[in-house]
C-alpha cells in the first residue's frame, strides 16, 4: 500500500479532500501545458533575442524579428501538441512512435525556417549566409525535438502519478468498506447479546430491567454519535461503565467484579471506535466459563513514549481452538476482528497481544497516538 493510500485512510477530511482536488487539478495534462508552454517561450526569448542581434544590430528592427519568431515557434508547437495528444497515452510506447515523431520535429523545423524565409522577403532583408541557415535549423530543430521530449516526459510523469492516485482511492474505498463491514459485525453482535442479556434478567427481577435498559440505550447512543473509525478513548471507557453493569446484572454482582483505570491523556486519545468493547466481551464471555468466582477484570489505559496502551486482564484460562470448532464459539473470532481494523487503520504500527500469566489472560493494545 503506497503512502497516499495510507494518508486517505487515515487522515480523511475535508484538508484532505482539498488536497485531493488539489492534486486533481494539477494532474491534468491540459490544465498544465498552457503554463509551461507560454513560460517557456518566454523564457527562451532573451536568448533569441541576443542571438539575432548577432545578425541585425538595429535593436528596432532585432525586436520585432525575435517576437515574431518566437510566435512562430508557439504557434508551430502548438501543432504537435495538437498532434501529439491524439495517441493515447495509457498505451503509448515511445519505440512505436519514434518514426512519426522524428517526421512531426522535421516537418517542424522546415515549417520554421520557411516562416523566417518569408519573415526575410517581407522585411526586406539581405540573404541570409548558408552556413547560417545550417546553424539555424540545426538550432530550431534542437528545440523541437527538446520540447516534444519534455512533453512525452512530463505527461508520462503526470499520467503516472494519476494513475497512483487513482490507484491509492480505490485502495482506501476498498479499506473503508471493510472497515465498515468490521464495524457492522461488532454493534449488532453487541446489541443481541444485551437484549439476551435483558431477556435473561426479566425472568429473575424484573424491577431491574429499566436501569439495564437505560445502561443498554446510553450505549448504543455512543455507538451512533461515533459512527467514524476514530473518536476520543474516554467516550467508549465511559460507554463500557454501562456495558460493564448490563453484564454485571446478568451474572450478579457477586460473580462479576470490575475496574476501569485511565488517564486523562490516554482519555482524551483519539482511539479507534470499539476498540475496548470487543477485548471485555472476549474476556467475559470465556472469563466467566474458566475463571474461579468472582470473575475479575481489569481494564487500564495510559500513554507512553507518544502511543496509547490499552490492557484489558481478567481471571480465567486461555480457550485454544480446537481444530474444525466453530469459530463463533472460540476466542479468536473477536480478537481477529479487531486485529485487523488494526492492521487496516494502522498497517503494522499497532500491536495486539495476548499474554497468560498465572491464572490471568491480558491483552494489549499499543499503537500511536494521532498527530
Amino acid at each position: 500500500m503506497t503512502d497516499k493510500s495510507r494518508l486517505l485512510v487515515r487522515h480523511a477530511g475535508p484538508r484532505d479532500q482539498f488536497a485531493g482536488n488539489l492534486v486533481n487539478s494539477l494532474l491534468t495534462t491540459r490544465r498544465l501545458f498552457w503554463p509551461l508552454q507560454i513560460g517557456g517561450w518566454l523564457l527562451l526569448t532573451p536568448f533569441f533575442m541576443l542571438l539575432t542581434m548577432t545578425v541585425l544590430s538595429d535593436w528596432a528592427t532585432v525586436v520585432p524579428v525575435t517576437l515574431i519568431r518566437q510566435a512562430v515557434g508557439f504557434t508551430i508547437t502548438l501543432g504537435l501538441w495538437r498532434l501529439y495528444r491524439r495517441w493515447p497515452a495509457h498505451d503509448f510506447k515511445i519505440l512505436r512512435r519514434a518514426g512519426p515523431i522524428a517526421a512531426a520535429c522535421v516537418a517542424a523545423t522546415m515549417l520554421d525556417l520557411l516562416a523566417i524565409e518569408g519573415l526575410r522577403h517581407a522585411l526586406g532583408m539581405p540573404p541570409v549566409p548558408e552556413q547560417l541557415i545550417y546553424g539555424v535549423l540545426i538550432l530550431r530543430g534542437t528545440i523541437y525535438v527538446a520540447w516534444t521530449a519534455l512533453y512525452f516526459l512530463i505527461r508520462h510523469e503526470i499520467e503516472s502519478r494519476g494513475t497512483e492516485l487513482r490507484l491509492a482511492r480505490a485502495e482506501a474505498a476498498s479499506r473503508e468498506a471493510e472497515l465498515l463491514q468490521l464495524r457492522a459485525q461488532m454493534n449488532p453482535h453487541f446489541l443481541f447479546n444485551a437484549l439476551s442479556n435483558i431477556v435473561g434478567q426479566a425472568e429473575r427481577d424484573p424491577a431491574a430491567v429499566i436501569e439495564t435498559t437505560h445502561a443498554v440505550s446510553d450505549y448504543l447512543r455512543y455507538s451512533l454519535q461515533h459512527s467514524r473509525h476514530h473518536a476520543p478513548l474516554g467516550a467508549e471507557i465511559d460507554a463500557m461503565r454501562n456495558y460493564l453493569q448490563v453484564e454485571r446484572s446478568l451474572h450478579g454482582s457477586s460473580r462479576l467484579l470490575w475496574q476501569i483505570e485511565a488517564t486523562e491523556e490516554a482519555r482524551q486519545a483519539i482511539a479507534p471506535t470499539a476498540l475496548v468493547q470487543p477485548l471485555i466481551e472476549n474476556a467475559i464471555k470465556y472469563g466467566i466459563r474458566t475463571s474461579p468466582v468472582p470473575l475479575q477484570l481489569k481494564v487500564t489505559a495510559s500513554v507512553h513514549d507518544g502511543r496509547l496502551r490499552v490492557v484489558v486482564e481478567n481471571t480465567g484460562k486461555w480457550i485454544e481452538r480446537a481444530p474444525g470448532e466453530d469459530s463463533r464459539d472460540s476466542t479468536g473470532i473477536g480478537l481477529a476482528n479487531l486485529r485487523r481494523r488494526l492492521e487496516l487503520l494502522y498497517d503494522s504500527s499497532a500491536q495486539l497481544e495476548v499474554t497468560t500469566p498465572p491464572g490471568l489472560i491480558r491483552v494489549t493494545v499499543t499503537l500511536p497516538l494521532a498527530g
